[in-house]
């Protein structure tokens, strides 16, 4: 029998054919059926939500803050006449952005008139010198001489006793007796006289010295502005502007040039209040009795500093010190603003590595306050409305309440509703209903991180 004609007997005897190949199967799937026998009844079970977890580390923190600010030279020195008159001479290095060596010569004011009174005022001095000594020799001299006219008076007043005795006894006449006592009143005048001189020398000796000190006062001031017309660096220093050129007249008060300390750099920078707050020395009360002043200031803070600038390829880093802290909070920014130095920027440089730290350079400044006591810490991420989410030992999720205290950027410390080891969620959960069950998985990354930034190895931001 061929294909077709089986296919045209089905087609023929189509009702014939399809109820007997449909009751077959009927009977296929019953005896199938009691074989395998009614499904089997399973308990129902609970399904298990995967999340990471870390065991709450015991740290000892340390406080980090971080501001941006401009960087400035630490000390600014603008160069000004003194004295005046024209400028002579100039230092060729006196450009804008040169480098200029300490007690380097700036500039040269012309120094003829300040000569000029110099020897004005020296060749006053020497006068009154002079002066001085003749004054001195006229007081030898009149002591000596009154020494020797002291001695005539002697002999006159003997003279005198002798002859009115002779007068007494009748030997001379009552002229004679005059005239010796005439004698007698000129030598004691003459004594008079020499120590009325002597009186008065004392007097023109102090009148003198005054006159003397006065000159050499202004000698001092005349030589002192002769040494101005000599205008030298301060200190190790970049120009940062000039003014004048040679043979411009100059006048007192006039400014000449504008110098930047190379020594040290400081950076302004602006720290949130809040972020400051938390550096600061918990629990410890200033030192405000006694002396109070900036190096007991630096002393209860003790910070440490760091500057940082962001460069196209990395990150270049320069230790600081804390060296004052701003007066007044800015009312717009609520920052508080606290001077970091940097000393010998210059001397730190690297070639294609660390450049120098130069004016209005924008850097970070990141504040670092002493360890405090070791507490428990969590990723912030990990509070949620006061609360954490703990694990039990069933492996079941337990919403923990918990007090924080002193928030960094991206932990906080635990003061209280947590035990150093214990299991805290720390990837999202939703919804989170206590007592659900947990499938864990260690996030031995997240705790590297949290650990670094808290003990100051890794990025506070």
């Amino acid at each position: 029998m061929t294909f077709s004609s089986v296919k045209d007997f089905v087609r023929t005897h189509r009702k014939a054919v399809l109820f007997p190949v449909i009751g077959f199967g009927v009977l296929v799937f019953l005896v199938l059926l009691k074989l395998k026998g009614l499904p089997e009844k399973l308990p129902p079970s609970e399904r298990a939500t995967s999340v990471r977890v870390i065991a709450a580390p015991e740290v000892a923190v340390v406080p980090r803050a971080i501001g941006y600010g401009y960087v400035q030279p630490g000390q600014v020195w603008d160069a000004v006449a003194e004295v005046g008159g024209k400028i002579v001479d100039k230092n060729p290095n006196l450009k804008k952005g040169s480098i200029i060596g300490k007690d380097e010569v700036l500039l040269i004011i012309d120094p003829s008139e300040t000569g000029f009174a110099r020897e004005r005022t020296e060749a006053d001095v020497q006068d009154i010198l002079a002066q001085i000594q003749r004054l001195e020799q006229n007081e030898r001299n009149a002591t000596s001489q009154l020494r020797i006219e002291k001695g005539k008076l002697s002999l006159a007043l003997k003279e005198l006793e002798r002859n009115r005795k002779l007068y007494g006894n009748k030997v001379i006449s009552k002229s004679e007796l005059d005239s010796v006592e005439q004698n007698y009143l000129t030598q004691r005048n003459a004594v008079q006289n020499f120590q009325s001189t002597l009186n008065t020398i004392p007097a023109e000796r102090q009148q003198l010295l005054a006159k003397l000190a006065s000159a050499r006062s202004q000698l001092a001031d005349a030589r002192l502005d002769e040494e101005k017309t000599v205008i030298r660096a301060p200190f190790d220093s970049r120009v940062a502007d000039e003014f004048v050129e040679i043979g411009q007249a100059v006048k007192v008060g006039d400014k000449l040039a504008a110098l930047d300390s190379m020594n040290i750099s400081e950076t302004f920078a602006q720290v949130p209040l809040y972020s400051f707050k938390n550096i600061i020395p918990r629990g410890k009360r200033p030192p405000l009795s006694g002396e109070f002043n900036m190096d007991k200031v630096r002393d209860f803070l003790r910070l440490e500093a760091v500057v940082r600038l962001p460069l196209s390829d990395g990150v270049v880093e320069w230790e600081g010190r804390v060296v004052r802290v701003s007066e007044s909070v800015d009312p717009d920014t609520r920052t508080i603003g606290v001077y970091v130095a940097v000393d010998n920027p210059y001397l730190k440089v690297e070639g294609g590595k660390r450049p120098p730290l130069l004016k209005n350079m924008y850097a970070e400044v990141e504040l670092r306050g002493q360890p405090r006591d070791p507490s428990v810490i969590v990723p912030r991420s990990a509070v949620h409305e006061g609360r954490v989410y703990v694990v039990d030992k069933d492996h079941r999720l337990r919403l923990r309440a918990v007090e924080t205290y002193a928030p960094q950027s991206g932990f906080v410390s635990i003061s209280k509703g947590l035990n150093a080891g214990e299991l805290v969620v720390v990837s999202d959960v939703v919804p989170a209903i206590d007592g659900m069950l947990l499938n864990t998985f260690d996030d031995a990354d997240a705790l590297e991180r949290l650990v670094d930034e808290a003990t100051g190895k890794g990025s506070v931001k």
